[in-house]
């Protein structure tokens, strides 16, 4: 009896040992994300509401500016060729500091455009992967704070159509709208049979790295992500802004929100 309870005192103090090292030899360090938003290869500029100086077209020859562009993307993950893997922390509540792991990217704010992950396991990241949109089970959580309360800028229809997750807005002398507008909001979290109305338009993106993002304590690297704004506009589904001008519901917002899986693309890993 004193040998056994030898062995398992021996045991405890192996098993605290062992985790007590496992715990001094894990290490973390940060990564970043930059979105850049373009237009084919050129950088998108805003123009002031009514502005008749149109700097882009799409491959349909229809020039365009615009006056909002932005979008929500949640739940990012990294993953490596050796099992390494990162998952950015996702919470919701009633108030901002509840409120983990959603990010509202704005044209308008450049500080939006910037994402730094941190506690990131030391290895190598050769992939990422986030959620366009805001999924099911953080819309049925109710009422929450921060980039998704619309008393702060959250883009919200309702808590049956979900939150707006891409909106494009600008002028183009195509479009046949009285002050030649059109109006893209691309939302949907769910479908209901026999209502025609709701879509699921949240898309799962995986991106490849081009080379290798080598995380260590003290790196400092950047992931340079492109959105272009013509693999939306010239994609699976070519907008005319003649007869597409105003995208205001899941269902009608289906077409667009496909070809938002091919506007991202990761260019460069950057940094030391």
């Amino acid at each position: 009896m004193k040998n056994l309870s030898y062995i398992l005192l021996g045991l405890t103090i192996l098993l605290f040992s062992f985790t007590a090292c496992e715990k001094e030899t894990s290490k973390y360090g940060q990564f970043s994300l930059e979105f850049d938003n373009k237009v084919g290869s050129d950088a998108v500029t805003l123009s002031a509401a009514g502005s008749t100086d149109y700097p882009f077209s799409t491959q349909m020859n229809q020039k365009f500016n615009l006056q909002t562009l932005g979008y929500y993307v949640s739940r990012i993950e990294l993953t490596g060729p050796n099992g390494e893997t990162y998952s950015d922390e996702v919470t919701t509540g009633a108030t901002a500091a509840e409120v983990n792991g959603f990010y509202q990217v704005l044209e308008s704010d450049a500080n939006s455009q910037s994402i730094t992950l941190k506690n990131v396991p030391v290895g190598t990241y050769n992939k990422i992967t986030f959620t366009l949109g805001v999924e099911a089970d953080y819309v049925q959580d109710g009422a929450t704070g921060g980039v998704l309360d619309p008393a702060n800028g959250g883009w919200l229809w309702n808590w049956d159509s979900g939150y707006i997750f891409y909106k494009m807005e600008g002028t183009s002398p195509a479009s046949t709208r009285a002050d030649n507008t059109f109006r893209f909001h691309i939302g949907g979290w769910k479908e209901i049979a026999g209502n025609a109305s709701l879509t699921n338009n949240v898309k799962r993106i995986t991106l490849d790295f081009p080379t290798n993002a080598e995380v260590t304590e003290s790196s400092d690297l950047e992931a340079h992500i492109i959105m272009n704004l013509l693999a939306v506009l010239d994609g699976h589904h070519a907008v005319d802004f003649s007869t597409t001008n105003m995208v205001m519901s899941p269902a009608a917002g289906a077409d667009i929100a496909h070809s938002l899986e091919d506007a991202f693309m990761v260019h460069g890993i950057h940094g030391n």
